[in-house]
């Protein structure tokens, strides 16, 4: 029988292989683009000046700053004061996540190219991306769309230029020339694909004027002319074995260097031949296709690396090899210089300088990066971590020599950052990002940093400081993961209640090894977020409830600066629980208690409550009225509203705007000079489309603004660029479409940052503070915090000028039954943006112009205008919030919306006016991979009326059923008011975001370097009410109420857990590389190999070194050691991740591999005990045979050591048993011990507690890398002969072979996938795919079970070196239950986590025809196709796949969630099933494996 299993990627690629600088979406914007694997993200630089206050708030303590702040403020009144401060203030520079594609193919090379298109010609680059094995796709950017579009695809794969390679060694790599001429493309070998460039008329002066018309209308329509491809060896015959190319700079046409060694040497071969490399340069004559050579070079040292064109004034080529470092050009003999003690043995280059100081550095230049710091410098980078720098000395033009000198780790960089890791080990990849002062440098080891940099001579300092560097921002890296532990998650709350699961299900937690040497680390991941509660108590009925702050007035106006101080930070001085008869008000001091003799409303619910005036007045709307109250309690105005009742409520200081149950809006704002509220009037045209949902929102980011204002503003700044800096300072106070492009002055990014943490601070000047409104607070008590004092003459006074005034402004949300979404400015209701069917839930909103509203009010609208329930206008961040649109549908699933500015095209000047007052933005779908598993029928009861169903029933219009409802309001007191789910917030921890309630809550939140994220809370009952609540207790923290009216008062963990992920992540550094995890289950820690590379001088067993010579060392300088791993077991405790017990193994002791085994044990009743066993081999050399030992410690519990309760667990060594060979892998099987000594499999029964005795044993082929076992069936995979299946029986003890796969490929990792009563093997080899085997001894072809079956392959497109099996869970009649399926979660390479889980037969089905939709109903990015990715690659894999597509992609099927309604309907009509089908199959799928 055949399998039905899944593929998803949970966890996305964290590896950088690539990063490039490009002006990408935009001509002044510096983006970063960064390729990790398969993933493609493209990051804005933005360069901002730090505030000793924002440096304080980066640490998330907001506590501190109070003094500084009333400095701060005073100063942002006087504008003059902050100019100067620009040019003395170090600026420092972070990246922010513009946007991010899955790609269906990994990335293997990229470049950046300005083309002669019109985006070129706006000044914006493309993007160049090379595939595997000879794919190159070129894109750009749309503004209109916010994406990427794919403009053209190459593809050179044909059969007779891939020779003999069964497979492609040679992965493609571009290269640019550096005048936009061409691109090339190098594969197999000593190919080039060359794909030329039209070149704008600016570079072909002698062409005729026609001529250039003609050309540039070509040019138009394709920005490249026809590609080619160059055969190296016609060239010159001698190149094959390509090495490296570069372009070379200023030369008249395309120039190219070419390293190849056309005979292959290697170290034990030097005697005979050394010094094969040469270098060949090239002029490319791209209309002749003619390709003279113009200089060359011979007899380069046998180990040359890479290439580094260097620029002006150097000039020429620089050569790493590594063991020396040369620089090449034309007419000079080439000069190279001796890095370490090895060179002379290695070469006999003529012009290689021996400096005995610089040979006793020791360097390696292997793998080393080159980085050109302009002048005559240069930087190399280690693959050990440390930094060299290169000074070329020179004779005129010519370079004689080099000086080099190490920079270990720069301490700056550990005094600031003491949280981030000491350097990136081992990079990948490095770019310059601002010339002069800011590069990146990506690793697939360890976080990639963003570093600022100066040099000594520049700064003017003395000599010995002659680089300073500083770590900006950081990529988290989660890659490489070399193994997988799944762990209980230690509780650490304080309240037993949450502990007391209704379910029987672990909180688990997933740690995998990640990073390398001084990099590696343990990662811990949890998909949920698990809020950590403090207090507790029961309130019986409550359905909503808000915190408030409040505080005294001041009678004088203008110089309130001094008077509210205590604001920003200031304790919620009280909190409104809304029951379903009334409403419980209780003061928030050191506890809560009820308030007594207040005129709070308290007789029955409440819609909403906030304050307005700066906090000094306090707003309540109940059902039938509006109540307005000082701080301490007493009613200052009433105003009913007699229309309707009140089902919703949106405040904003000063803005109110009520929704009624007839449909219509009630709008009030707060008059500053009375104090207290005056009606709006509405304009009727509003009130007659049925408002389903209405809403205020300050916008401060000043994404909202107007055609006109942005193209005034566009002129004023094309006015002003070419006047120095320091007028930019003042540029972002008018509101800018690119914000972010230059260098935001002082002010700015301190409110920024601070202003949103802690609400407004500065008052009367809050109309150009960007503080973060939270914005439509509806229901939210949030509003206090914000933005408050609105624009009144006096504000302008204090500022001068209105222009800064449009900082911040005021815009009514409105969602109608006929689903149009429209923006209107507030005070005077104008709409500004209007789009008609928002009920499709499009990837893209954009305005539609007023006239064809009319025609889309069709009755299919009507009838779907019921799938969005609730609508908000939120700012999502942390560092810098932006606004979204979050909607959440009827069947409870969360759409987000990102707003970005677009200026639309101006065709004629008449059309200008009508559109100049639109709103110049649009709104992009933010994907995510949250599926809601409840459509609201499941909805608790209080929110069913609310929802005002009556409209959305096509059958008649709503008016004739309101009349009726409201005769009866003793039936629907109950419900007045509409439930709300979607809960702005505007600082929990740090975070402004979404909660939202219901039966699955989850957060919405994210940071600059990543999109909005849904986490889901873990919760056994359905969360009702949400408020955020900071006081004395509870800093920055919140309060639930679920459906049992439990209340608890939380607080979001964030010391070192981080929300900006895909899931939930808390790294935590080793220092050294982590091997090995294994999780104890009785004695809750974990169990971690690592290792320390150390030098070490191999030593014979007669004690006398290998090398020769005597005790004493004979080498010469600057021969250093070889390096072997010291390895070492680590005890590493779940509740502080702290290192609480370490064993040393010895020096030449490898540690292979580590396993918690469960062995036969007279001490516990169940007659099984878990005990932790170290396998080890020691490395001598090839001389030496191998030994190895099996090691058994047990896990005890001893006195903790005083103020450490942690460190309460100790190994206790067993047994050391030492055998013939290394012991490459173990598990346990029936209680006994399997281990793989060298080529046998020996499993042994661990006698007393003291001795290891041999039970049975097998011989097996070459290596054994990975073992499983199951009941009594052990699995296991081989270096290189694919997988053996054996089965073991105790009585009489034997070990059989029962199958094996008699195709040879290599084996990274091998575990079990179980569906119900089928077992299936699933292999990870080092081709990056995933095979599923089967033992089926009946079938026919499997020659009685000897051969196993091949039942399905896949390709991951990252090397998987890690399984870990876990049962699904399933949902039966008696809530959640683990099924009889078993998937396996998988860690790659790339630090991806991904999962492989059986499926039904019907269901895999139904997607598989899905699938074949989405593959040919989707565009896909950069054209690849996915099909084809997903195809297994590799040499041998080839001869052995059996081509049944047994497992689907995931990715692809889940991204079916995020189509609008349209495409899901037209998809899901065309292979005959529904839309609630295919997602009912999703959340099954997904609900399966939400162990974490």
């Amino acid at each position: 029988m055949s399998v039905y299993a899944i593929y998803r990627e949970l966890f996305p690629p964290q590896t950088v292989e690539h990063a490039q600088r490009a002006y990408f979406t935009a001509p002044d914007t510096v983006n970063l683009v960064v390729a990790k694997a398969s993933l493609l993200q493209i990051y804005a630089f933005v360069e901002y000046t730090p505030e000793s206050t924002v440096d304080e708030q980066s640490n998330e303590t907001d506590k501190e700053g109070e003094n500084e702040r009333s400095h701060s403020e005073e100063q942002t009144l006087v504008y003059p004061k902050w100019n100067p401060l620009k040019s003395a203030v170090e600026t420092k520079g972070r990246l922010e996540l513009v946007a991010q594609y899955k790609l269906n193919g990994s990335i293997s090379t990229m470049g950046v190219v300005r083309t002669s298109s019109p985006r070129g010609k706006a000044g914006c680059d493309s993007l160049l991306l090379g595939f595997n094995d000879a794919k190159m796709s070129l894109l750009e950017w749309s503004p209109e769309t916010h994406a990427i579009v794919t403009v053209s695809i190459h593809y050179y794969e044909r059969d007779e230029m891939k020779k003999e390679f069964l497979t492609n060694p040679y992965p493609p790599a571009l290269h640019v020339d550096p005048q936009q001429r061409c691109a090339l493309l190098n594969f197999y070998d000593n190919k080039l694909a060359v794909l030329p460039f039209c070149q704008s008329e600016g570079f072909n002066p002698t062409a005729s004027q026609a001529m250039d018309q003609e050309e540039e209308e070509q040019s138009q329509k394709w920005p490249y002319s026809p590609s080619f491809v160059i055969d190296l060896e016609k060239v010159d015959p001698r190149i094959r074995n390509v090495i490296d190319m570069t372009f070379l700079s200023g030369y008249y046409e395309p120039t190219l260097a070419i390293l190849f060694q056309t005979e292959q040497t290697w170290t034990g071969r030097l005697v005979t031949t050394k010094d094969t490399v040469s270098i060949v340069v090239i002029s490319l004559d791209l209309s002749a296709k003619a390709y003279p050579i113009i200089y060359s070079l011979d007899h380069l040292p046998y180990d040359c690396r890479s290439l580094v064109a260097m620029p002006k004034p150097v000039d020429g080529l620089l050569v790493i090899a590594s063991n020396a470092l040369l620089h090449v050009s034309q007419g000079s003999p080439g000069v190279g210089v001796a890095v370490n003690g090895y060179t002379r043995k290695t070469t006999e280059f003529p012009g290689m300088i021996y400096d005995s100081a610089l040979i006793e550095q020791n360097l390696m230049l292997d793998g080393a990066k080159a980085l050109s710091m302009g002048g005559h410098r240069c930087l190399l980078f280690l693959q050990n971590g440390d930094w060299v720098s290169v000074q070329m000395n020179m004779d005129g033009n010519k370079v004689v020599g080099m000086a080099m000198t190490t920079l270990h780790h720069p301490p700056p960089l550990e005094m600031q950052q003491g949280e981030r890791s000491p350097m990136a080990c081992i990079p990948t990849c490095i770019t310059s990002v601002k010339d002069g002062e800011f590069f990146f440098l990506g690793s697939r080891v360890g976080d990639s940093l963003l570093i600022k940099w100066k040099h000594g001579s520049e700064v003017g300092k003395t000599s010995d400081i002659d680089w300073t560097f500083s770590v900006c921002d950081a990529l988290l890296n989660t890659g490489p993961m070399v193994d997988l532990a799944v762990g209980d998650m230690e509780n650490k709350d304080s309240v037993s209640d949450l502990t007391d699961k209704t379910g029987a299900f672990p909180d688990l937690e997933l740690v995998s090894c990640s990073g390398y040497g001084k990099n590696g680390a343990l990662c811990v991941f949890q998909r949920h977020v698990r809020p950590e509660t403090t207090f507790s108590f029961s309130q019986s009925d409550c359905q909503a409830m808000w915190s408030i702050k409040c505080r005294r007035e001041h009678y004088f106006e203008g110089v309130q600066v001094g008077g509210n101080q205590h604001t920003q930070n200031a304790f919620d001085k009280f909190l409104f629980i809304s029951k379903s008869t009334s409403t419980l008000v209780l003061a928030a001091g050191d506890e809560l208690c009820e308030l007594e003799g207040s005129h709070f409303y308290t007789t029955g619910p409440t819609v909403a409550v906030s304050t307005l005036f700066d906090h000094t007045r306090i707003v309540q709307v109940y059902t039938h009225g509006v109540m307005l109250l000082s701080p301490n309690g007493t009613l200052v105005q009433t105003v009913s509203v007699k229309e309707s009742r009140i089902t919703d409520a949106s405040i904003h200081d000063p803005y109110i705007l009520l929704t009624l149950e007839n449909q219509t809006v009630v709008a009030f704002r707060g008059d500053a000079e009375t104090k207290d509220i005056v009606p709006i009037p509405v304009p009727s045209t509003m009130n007659n489309k049925s408002v389903l949902i209405a809403n205020v929102f300050a916008d401060t980011s000043s994404v909202f603004a107007s055609v006109s204002e942005k193209l005034s503003m566009a002129a004023k700044k094309s006015r002003r660029s070419d006047v120095g800096g320091k007028r930019k300072a003042q540029d972002p106070a008018h509101p800018d479409t690119i914000k972010k492009t230059y260098v935001p002055p002082v002010h700015v990014e301190f409110d920024d940052i601070d202003l949103d943490l802690y609400g407004d601070s500065v008052e009367p000047t809050t109309s150009q503070v960007r503080i973060e409104p939270e914005d439509e607070v509806m229901t939210e008590a949030l509003s206090k915090d914000m933005a408050t004092e609105q624009v009144d003459e006096i504000n302008v006074s204090v500022k001068g000028g209105l222009e800064q005034v449009a900082m911040m402004s005021f815009w009514c949300l409105i969602y109608t039954v006929g689903g149009t979404l429209q923006l209107h400015s507030l005070p005077d209701f104008k709409e500004c943006f209007n789009f008609p069917q928002f009920d499709v839930l499009p990837s893209l909103i954009t305005d539609a112009s007023q006239d064809p509203t009319t025609v889309h009010t069709s009755n299919h609208n009507e009838k779907e205008a019921g799938t969005v329930k609730e609508l908000i206008i939120a700012n999502i961040g942390k560092e810098g919030k932006d606004p979204h649109l979050v909607a959440r549908t009827g069947s409870n699933d969360i759409v987000i919306y990102k707003a970005f500015a677009y200026v639309p095209p101006q065709e004629t000047n008449e059309a200008t006016p009508s559109k100049g007052d639109r709103l110049a933005l649009r709104f992009s779908r933010v994907h995510h991979d949250y599926v809601s598993r409840h459509a609201t029928s499941e909805e608790p009861p209080p929110s069913q009326p609310s929802q005002p169903s009556q409209p959305s029933q096509p059958s008649q219009p709503s008016q004739p059923s309101q009349p009726s409802q409201l005769s009866q309001p003793s039936q629907h007191q109950q419900y007045s008011n509409r439930h709300r789910q979607l809960i702005p917030f505007n600082d929990v921890a740090g975070y402004a975001g979404v909660f939202v309630a219901g039966p699955q809550p989850a957060w919405l939140m994210c940071s600059c370097k990543s999109f909005v994220r849904v986490h889901p809370m873990k919760s056994d009952q359905p969360v009702v009410g949400f408020t955020q609540f900071h006081n004395v207790n509870l800093k920055h923290g919140f309060i639930t109420v679920d459906a049992e009216s439990t209340i608890r008062l939380c607080s979001l963990p964030v010391e070192n857990a981080t929300y900006d992920m895909d899931w939930v992540m808390q790294k935590v550094p080793l220092g050294q590389t982590a091997h090995k995890i294994q999780y104890d289950p009785s004695m809750r820690v974990y169990a971690v190999l690592v290792s320390t590379p150390t030098s070490v001088r191999l030593i014979n067993e007669e004690g006398v070194p290998v090398d020769g010579g005597g005790e004493e060392d004979t080498r010469g300088p600057g021969e250093f050691l070889p390096l072997v791993d010291r390895y070492s077991l680590l005890m590493v405790s779940p509740v502080t991740w702290e290192t609480v017990d370490r064993i040393e193994f010895e020096e030449y002791e490898q540690g292979f591999s580590l396993q918690c085994v469960a062995l036969e044990s007279k001490q516990t009743s169940t007659g099984r005990k878990h005990f932790m066993t170290v396998g080890t081999g020691y490395l001598r050399g090839e001389d030496t045979a191998m030994r190895g030992s099996i090691y058994i410690f047990d896990i005890i519990e001893v006195v903790p050591e005083p103020n450490n309760p942690q460190t309460n667990h100790r190994y206790k060594h067993l047994h050391t048993e030492d055998v013939k060979g290394a012991v490459t892998a173990m598990c346990d099987v029936s209680g006994h011990l399997v281990s793989c000594i060298g080529s046998k499999v020996i499993i042994w029964s661990f006698e007393d507690n003291e001795s290891l005795v041999g039970v049975a044993f097998i011989d097996v082929q070459i290596y054994v890398t990975s073992l499983c076992s199951i009941k009594n069936f052990i699995l296991l995979g081989d270096a290189q002969k694919s997988v053996w299946f054996l089965g073991f029986q105790l009585e009489p003890a034997k070990l059989v072979l029962l199958g094996k796969d008699y195709q040879s490929f290599e084996v990274a990792s091998v575990n079990f996938i179980i569906d119900d009563k089928s077992l299936f093997l699933l292999v990870g080899d080092t081709d990056d795919n995933l095979d599923i085997y089967q033992y089926a001894p009946f079938n026919l072809q499997s020659f009685a079970g000897q051969k196993l079956m091949r039942r399905g392959d896949f390709h991951v497109g990252a090397q998987v070196k890690t399984m870990v099996r876990l049962p699904q869970i399933a949902r039966t009649e008696k809530g959640l239950d683990y099924s009889r399926r078993q998937y396996c979660l998988c860690g790659s390479f790339s630090g991806s986590i991904s999962v492989v889980s059986p499926i039904p037969e019907k269901t895999f089905k139904r997607l598989n025809t899905l699938y074949g939709q989405l593959v040919n109903g989707l565009q896909h990015v950069a054209g690849l196709n996915p099909r084809a990715f997903r195809l297994i690659k590799g040499p041998k894999q080839r001869m052995a796949s059996n081509r049944t597509k047994a497992i689907l992609d995931g990715d692809l099927v889940f991204g079916f969630a995020g189509l609008s309604i349209h495409q899901q309907k037209e998809m899901t009509k065309q292979i005959g099933t529904t839309v609630a089908k295919i997602m009912e199959d999703l959340v099954d799928i997904d609900s399966s494996i939400d162990h974490f």
